[in-house]
């Protein structure tokens, strides 16, 4: 962990001379308090932030009420919205509540969740708020005088209390196992989605601030660095200290989730959400004889509810006290071998918890859902549905913003290469129209960083011109070894096979005798597409990224390993990390997924190289490195693989155990698949 000291100086360019107070206030919030603020003080502007989506929209019913005459403009955000209705919500606010706004006399009011925490550049002149731990409330408070010299003021409040009338919605998110009343009282106060303790702590520090003399005068970054670490300081030591007992436990999860790519060991380590993918659509009774009602969930837009949420629905379907017919179904999907020739998803009624929560795709009963623009989605058994269902996700707007061409081998690794060195101009398909954009060179964005890092973490005591050299060096390797997987035979031989049918009916260029990166394609003629994917069927060709990291380890013997020896005096494990910094982009440069390197992974145990690829391996040196600073020594040989087959083994990744390597990964990778996406835009 590194510390980064801010002077005063920074803060004071930071702060801006702008003026703002907390104060934790014990009364509940409810819309009548904040009318009458609007209406005591002449506001202008007001953010409210509830931390549950059905707080807000019970907190919006009610202002709702008190807002008869339409004096106040009143928009509600949260994360249940179609994402039509919450682009057009957000573009609305931006302009509402931005720095430049027109003023027209009008009060607008935003009642929202955390959803605005980040990501809108808006302000507002005071804040009411929900407590919630000290982060997230100063990253609230961070749209409150958000710009230089405006002044704000944020409220803080232990409760929200809903009128009786909309009660039952505003608890519709939180733990059906508690009844509503005993949640309006304050000793039973639920802070979910958050941790209570570190609510308590933040209250506490509030509390403290608002009865002090310092309650009116501006917190500054200070103050608020203070109360960070009053109440996180010894939750995060807590956490460091269990990540420091659990380190071998932890990096085993790390390397899983890095380097093998285990999806469930990255979402652990990241962040876990507990949400249900939920849709909405009339079951038809006569599906099996008409086909323009067949259901394709993966066509429709579903909304991703808390799991928390649908269990509340399911115990108030518990406690009527008789039976409903039901309110949610799990979606399956038929086998491919089902006798059924249709694709409507299979729907099975849930008949319990368990069912519930081990169901990750949901068809909910459109009798219990209302959704309109203003509230977004209502999922509630004594709600009236109004005939919502899934809308279809937008069809695509536009073509295909990449159109294949024929690329030889040479070739691709050249226009890569010219993409690392300099900059161009292009025209690209955005949005249904041609768009010119301008691409700086990747050396220009990256290697000022690369060589710094090297520099600090690798080699300190080389000079910045050779670790930059160095990375220059690192990034040539990356792009020069990349492809190497295409140069099997099987690869070239099915691939020359569609580029000569793509050049004999859909205009494509012959591939003659040339070695092939990429054929021609064009994704939106549909009859090329058919064609495509008949000949696939028949001609399988083999994957080429982890074979190309197999193929590269001998390619970096003659031109990576000396050099580092003889330039950088380098040890037993800067050697290997800087090698296989380089291995693992170019098995990963398309997917940081990319499966492969354990050797049951592998399905073809030895690649057969084109009796070609040595001649296309030394041509595209040669040609790379033509346009090399002149820094580092080159190899006196040119480099090539001597033979022309290799059985593969498994490659030992456990070298990027070390953080330095690992993140001097990142960055190649990155040079490696911006150069790769610019160069067929050429």
């Amino acid at each position: 962990m590194e510390i980064i000291e801010v002077s005063i100086a920074d803060l004071a360019e930071i702060e801006g001379n702008r003026h703002r107070t907390f104060q934790a206030v014990s009364n509940p919030l409810t819309a009548d308090v904040i009318l009458n603020d609007i209406e005591t003080h002449h506001r202008q502007r007001v953010i409210i932030i509830c931390n549950t989506v059905s707080q807000a929209q019970g907190l919006f019913q009610d202002f709702t009420q008190l807002n008869q005459d339409h004096a106040l403009t009143i928009t509600l955000l949260h994360s249940r919205f179609l994402p039509e209705h919450r682009a057009q919500k957000e573009a609305e606010i931006q302009a509402k509540f931005s720095k430049n706004r027109l003023d027209n006399g009008q009060c607008h009011v935003l009642i929202s969740t955390q959803v605005i925490e980040a990501g809108l550049n808006i302000t507002c002149e005071v804040m009411h708020t929900e407590l919630c731990p000290m982060n997230s409330l100063l990253q609230r408070a961070g749209r409150c005088a958000r710009f230089p010299e405006e002044e704000g003021e944020v409220y803080v409040y232990w409760q929200i209390l809903i009128n009786p009338e909309y009660q039952e919605l505003s608890q519709q998110d939180f733990n059906p196992e508690t009844k509503i009343e005993e949640l309006q009282t304050p000793e039973n106060k639920s802070f979910l989605p958050y941790n209570q303790e570190l609510c308590q702590l933040t209250w506490q520090v509030l509390e403290a601030h608002s009865q002090s003399k310092k309650v009116h005068q501006t917190v500054s970054f200070e103050v608020e660095q203070s109360w960070i670490n009053q109440v996180h300081g010894a939750n995060d030591l807590l956490q460091a200290e269990k990540r420091k007992n659990n380190r071998a436990e932890f990096e085993q999860n790390f390397n899983g989730a890095i380097l093998r790519g285990e999806r469930d060991k990255a979402d652990d380590l990241i962040r876990f959400v507990d949400s249900r993918s939920l849709f909405v659509w009339d079951t038809p009774i006569f599906i099996d004889f008409d086909d323009s009602v067949q259901i394709d969930p993966k066509k429709l837009l579903p909304f991703s509810v808390p799991i928390t949420t649908l269990c509340k629905v399911w115990q108030d379907v518990q406690n009527l006290g008789y039976e409903i017919d039901w309110v949610f179904k799990r979606i399956e999907h038929p086998k491919r071998k089902a006798s059924e020739t249709y694709t409507q998803p299979i729907c099975t009624c849930i008949r319990s918890y368990n069912d519930l929560k081990n169901s990750f795709q949901l068809l909910v009963n459109p009798r219990y859902v209302y959704y309109d623009e203003e509230i977004g989605l209502l999922i509630n058994i004594e709600e009236k549905g109004n005939q919502f269902n899934s809308p279809n996700k937008p069809l695509k707007q536009t073509i295909s913003e990449y159109q294949y061409r024929m690329d030889t081998y040479v070739g691709h690794l050249g226009c890569m290469w010219q993409c690392w060195q300099h900059p161009f101009q292009t025209k690209v398909f955005k949005n249904g129209e041609w768009i010119e954009i301008k691409y700086n060179s990747v050396r220009d964005e990256l290697l000022q960083t690369g060589g710094q890092f090297i520099q600090h973490k690798i080699f300190p005591n080389a000079t910045l011109t050779q670790t930059q050299a160095l990375f220059e060096y690192l990034v040539l390797l990356a792009i020069f070894t990349h492809d190497l997987g295409k140069l099997q035979q099987q690869w070239q031989t099915v691939m020359r096979g569609w580029q000569t049918i793509a050049s004999q009916n859909f205009n494509g260029k012959p591939p003659k005798s040339y070695l092939l990166a990429h054929t021609d394609y064009n994704p939106e003629d549909e009859q090329q597409k058919q064609a495509l994917k008949a000949y696939e069927k028949q001609h399988k060709r083999p994957n080429h990224a982890v074979e190309s990291a197999f193929l590269a380890q001998y390619i970096l013997q003659d031109t990576l390993i000396l050099l580092l020896k003889n330039e950088f005096n380098a040890n037993s494990e800067q050697i290997p990390g800087l090698a296989y910094s380089i291995i693992l982009s170019a098995g990963r440069h398309h997917s940081a997924w990319a499966k492969g390197w354990e050797i049951k992974d592998i399905k073809n145990k030895e690649i057969i190289l084109h009796p070609e690829a040595q001649k296309a391996i030394a041509s595209s040196w040669k040609h790379l490195t033509r346009r090399l600073p002149n820094i580092l020594p080159l190899p006196s040989q040119t480099p090539n693989l001597s033979s022309s087959r290799y059985s593969i083994q498994k490659l030992d990744l456990a070298w990027f155990s070390s953080w330095e390597y690992l993140q001097l990964y990142w960055l190649v990778v990155r040079a490696l698949r911006l150069c790769d996406q610019r160069s067929v835009q050429l």
